[in-house]
């Protein structure tokens, strides 16, 4: 338990639909505003946390494009010479 001297009061102002959707959640385990607030924090850290994973997935499949579109580059003389080859030898030539 905090003692009256260590709480502090903070005022935080939710979009509307953030209030509704933790209310849904907060009524099944949970009671009162500090409820809300802590799940709907909790649920915002998630989402933040996804959306970071993502931007990264898409930078880091942005950058290996790059890389595969050069290696296919500097191979593509060997992919030609080689169906060149496979061509002339089943022709019989």
């Amino acid at each position: 338990m905090v003692s009256d001297k260590k709480k502090k009061e903070a005022i935080i102002q939710l979009p509307k639909h953030m209030v509704s959707e933790g209310v849904k959640t907060v009524k099944q385990s949970l009671s009162g505003s500090e409820g809300i607030v802590r799940v709907q924090a909790k649920e915002y850290m998630k989402k933040g946390q996804s959306n970071l994973i993502r931007e990264a997935m898409i930078k880091g499949y942005v950058e290996m494009s790059h890389i595969n579109l050069s290696i296919c580059t500097e191979c593509l003389h060997a992919e030609y010479e080689a169906q060149h080859t496979t061509e002339r030898l089943v022709s019989g030539g």
